[in-house]
Order: C-alpha cells, then sequence, then structure tokens
C-alpha cells in the first residue's frame, strides 16, 4: 500500500487479525447508546450508517427504526459487508436493512430520501471531510439529521503508557488518518456545508476493561507498517499497555465528538 493513500486502503483490505480486533472493539453498549441520543432514532425513520464496520451499528439502528422503517448500511470493505448481512440475518433483521460496499464517495441515494444519516468513526478516514458533509445534507431530507461521532487522536490518553511514548506512536501511525484532528474540525465543517443547526457534545468516559488495547495494537501495527517508527519505543507501549490489562491496572481515555447537524 502507499503511504499516501494508506487511510483508505487499509479499510478496503484488513488482516483476519485486526478484523477480529475491530468484533471486539466495536461490540454495542451503554456508552453507544449514548453516543446516538442525539440524533433521535425513532421508529419508521429511513436511517444510513455510513462506514458501518462489521454491523454493530446497523442492528442497533434497525432496532430503533422498528418494521416500518429502512436502514441503508454502506461500507468500503467486503469483509464488513459480509459480515453485517450475516449479523442481522442471525437477529431477523435483515429485512430492514439494505446493506451496500460502497466503491465511490458519492452515496447511491436520491436527493432528500433519508429522515437520519450516521457517521460513527469514520471521519476521520474520508477524502475532503467538507464534501462528504455537503454529500450528506443532500441525501437527508429538510428537518433531517447528519449525526457524525469521531476522536479527536492528538486528545487520547493512555496509562501506564507514557504520553511521551505514545506521542511517538500516534506520529509514527498518522499515516492511517486523513484528518487525525476530525473531532474538533467537524462543528466548523458541518456549518461551512450550509446546515440550518449544528450542536456539539464530547463525552470523554475512562475506559478501564483493556478494550481500547485493540485500538494501541492497531496503532502500533500502523506505525510499524509505515516503516519511519522507533521500534523499541512501538514495543514498549505494547508491553506495557499488555501488562496493565493482564494485571487490572489498564486506563484510557479517548473523547467522542459529537456533531448533529439539522438539514
Amino acid at each position: 500500500m502507499s503511504l499516501e493513500t494508506y487511510y483508505k486502503d487499509h479499510w478496503v483490505e484488513i488482516e483476519p487479525d485486526r478484523l477480529d480486533r475491530y468484533e471486539d472493539q466495536f461490540v454495542w453498549g451503554e456508552r453507544g447508546n449514548r453516543l446516538l441520543e442525539p440524533a433521535e432514532i425513532a421508529a419508521g425513520q429511513s436511517v444510513a450508517d455510513y462506514g458501518c464496520g462489521p454491523g454493530y451499528v446497523s442492528m442497533e439502528l434497525a432496532r430503533r427504526v422498528g418494521p416500518e422503517g429502512h436502514v441503508h448500511a454502506f461500507d468500503i470493505n467486503a469483509d464488513f459487508v459480509a459480515r453485517t448481512r450475516e449479523k442481522l440475518t442471525a437477529e431477523g433483521l435483515d429485512g430492514r436493512v439494505t446493506v451496500t460496499h460502497l466503491e465511490q464517495d458519492m452515496l447511491p441515494l436520491e436527493d432528500d430520501v433519508l429522515d437520519r444519516l450516521v457517521i460513527k468513526n469514520v471521519m476521520v478516514y474520508v477524502d475532503d471531510p467538507l464534501a462528504s458533509f455537503k454529500e450528506f445534507r443532500r441525501v437527508v431530507k429538510p428537518g433531517g439529521k447528519v449525526h457524525a461521532v469521531d476522536s479527536d487522536f492528538y486528545m487520547t490518553a493512555f496509562d501506564p503508557v507514557s504520553p511521551e511514548d505514545w506521542r511517538v506512536v500516534l506520529d509514527s501511525a498518522l499515516h492511517a488518518f486523513r484528518t487525525p484532528a476530525i473531532g474538533r474540525k467537524m462543528y466548523g465543517l458541518a456549518l461551512q456545508a450550509g446546515y440550518s443547526d449544528v450542536s456539539v457534545q464530547v463525552i470523554a468516559r475512562p475506559e478501564t476493561t483493556g478494550r481500547m488495547f485493540n485500538f494501541i495494537q492497531n496503532m502500533a501495527g500502523y506505525a510499524r507498517e509505515g516503516g519511519m517508527h522507533d521500534e523499541a519505543t512501538v514495543q514498549r507501549v505494547v508491553d506495557i499497555a499488555a501488562k496493565a490489562v493482564k494485571e487490572g491496572t489498564f486506563f484510557s481515555l479517548n473523547p467522542q465528538f459529537l456533531v448533529t447537524a439539522t438539514v
């Protein structure tokens, strides 16, 4: 993969170990409910899940819209598409969801057809965030909402990993993200895209179960694939985090920016 397009290419092709880590990392829970609250998903709505990943958000949206609503799930990774379909079928929700393998930035939807569009932890990877917000606005009905949730990777924190070591890993892995500071930028981007009303919340919930160790492992992999890393530091971060998870002393914080924009 070219480092220039790695931020997108590494989602098109995902190695098995990383796929399995995403299954663990993206399982739906109470925290997910808080992240969706501002979107006001309701029964009977037509909703899109842009970047559906392994399917947990799509399943939750399908439950919320009920049998009278519909969900459009999109992803650029064929394995994610297959896993999403499998989960929906297993839960008896496949009739409420259309899952599409997306191969372009434009959405294969007519203008003004959605009540809600949800983008969870995807804006950090898109080619042109402003153009994406404009495209989302195109497919959402007047009065509908676009709800984007994302991180700002300069604000992540881990302990007992030192801030200095973590910054070395982060800087070596930045090619994996198009806009690493997207969290702080989404409010302004939505305003630029012409939405009538834009609100923002930040949720920062400490994580001590070790779930975010998956993220550390992924970041270490990105750093190594970039080839411009300090291996001793990368390995030290992984080892310290792994030991902390095993001993029950792991702590992480990854603030989530929730931007809800009304068309």
